[in-house]
């Protein structure tokens, strides 16, 4: 570990030790919004992913059953129960 990282490593110990025990779960999950938002590259690797299979199903066959059968016709029944 370079001696610029070591002594960053100090002040941040020096920090935490500093700050009251039951501010820890606040700054434990600061420290994981940090690490998630500070690696810009892993974050863009994640949105690629994401925008790939948005649409999974996207260019796959389908069949239709029954094409004119009415929908929902208990519905409409229910419904007209109601009133």
């Amino acid at each position: 570990m370079p001696n610029e990282a070591k002594v960053y490593q100090q002040d941040l110990i020096k920090e935490i030790k500093s700050i009251p025990p039951e501010y820890f779960p606040n700054l434990l999950q600061m420290i994981r919004i940090f690490r998630e938002t500070a690696f810009f590259n892993s974050l863009s690797q994640k949105k690629t992913s994401i925008k790939q299979n948005r649409y999974p199903l996207r260019g796959l066959p389908f069949k239709y059953f029954e094409p004119m059968e009415a929908v929902a016709i208990d519905d409409w029944e229910t419904l007209l129960d109601r009133t």
